[in-house]
């Protein structure tokens, strides 16, 4: 097991929603973080987080138990799965997700998890810090102007708060999406001024996002990035097919994200 690589450990769930961890496990395998099952991992002491089923009362007894049992030898970060929510409050640190589980929303919140619990440094979208005062920020006549719309399509959410932040100085609305079914609704409800594109997404993948854009007689003028941490030649064919104006390698380099900025934004 390395730092990039967290063990989760279920309690007290259905069939239903084992199979949505399965997809989680399968949709971060090419990815950093990554998450695997406690159970398949046998170098593996205790479970780095566990996922508990708040509305069984022996599910909650048995993280009680567990807790109690490793609670002076290891971080073990907790996700409370409950029908309701409880009320806020602000002295309550465990996290809780309501039911049913969804797989997108799950990872999100595990990689938020392991930032905060267990100091986990995040993959850069960008080579060094893109906002940096030292190396003037991406900006021109019409920057932060509120009549700049970018959409963000990632799966990752360290990679969605680092482009948040890249386009801060830009775009007036920043929205984003976690998988290609959410950047489809959001594309048909918005004109948006350009789009970044994760290739790879759960469902329906960028290629396909990108097609849909272009195909559109209203939105195919749209500039269209594509994000990729794959430089093959077939991936850029592939978006050459699906229509993508060009391509940025994660991490990106930044005056290339400058440079992609002002030529299809018309920044001065």
């Amino acid at each position: 097991m390395t730092t990039d690589t967290f063990t989760i450990a279920s309690i007290g769930f259905d069939e239903r929603d084992q199979n949505v961890l399965l997809t989680v496990v399968a949709l971060a395998k090419n990815r950093l973080p990554r998450f695997v099952l406690f159970e398949s991992s046998p170098d593996k002491k205790l479970a780095d987080i566990l996922l508990v089923n708040a509305d069984k009362s022996d599910a909650v007894q048995r993280w009680n138990a567990y807790l109690k049992l490793h609670q002076n030898t290891a971080t073990i970060s907790t996700i409370m799965a409950c029908e309701e929510m409880p009320p806020a409050n602000p002295n309550d640190k465990t996290r809780y997700m309501k039911k049913p589980l969804a797989a997108t929303r799950l990872l999100s919140v595990l990689e938020e998890l392991v930032i905060a619990d267990h100091g986990y440094n995040a993959p850069k979208a960008f080579e060094g810090d893109i906002t940096a005062s030292g190396d003037a920020p991406v900006s021109g006549a019409a920057a932060g102007s509120s009549n700049i719309a970018a959409l963000v399509v990632d799966d990752s959410l360290p990679v969605r708060i680092q482009m948040k932040k890249a386009l801060q100085n830009i775009a007036g609305r920043v929205d984003f999406a976690e998988s290609g079914e959410e950047a489809e609704k959001l594309i048909q409800d918005n004109t948006y001024d350009i789009v970044f594109l994760d290739v790879i997404l759960p469902g329906v993948d960028g290629y396909d996002i990108c097609k849909l854009i272009k195909k559109d007689p209203q939105k195919g003028k749209t500039p269209v990035i594509m994000l990729t941490s794959n430089s093959s030649p077939a991936d850029s064919i592939k978006g050459k097919m699906a229509g993508c104006d060009t391509y940025l390698i994660k991490p990106v380099r930044q005056d290339i994200f400058k440079e992609v900025i002002h030529e299809y934004l018309g920044l001065e």
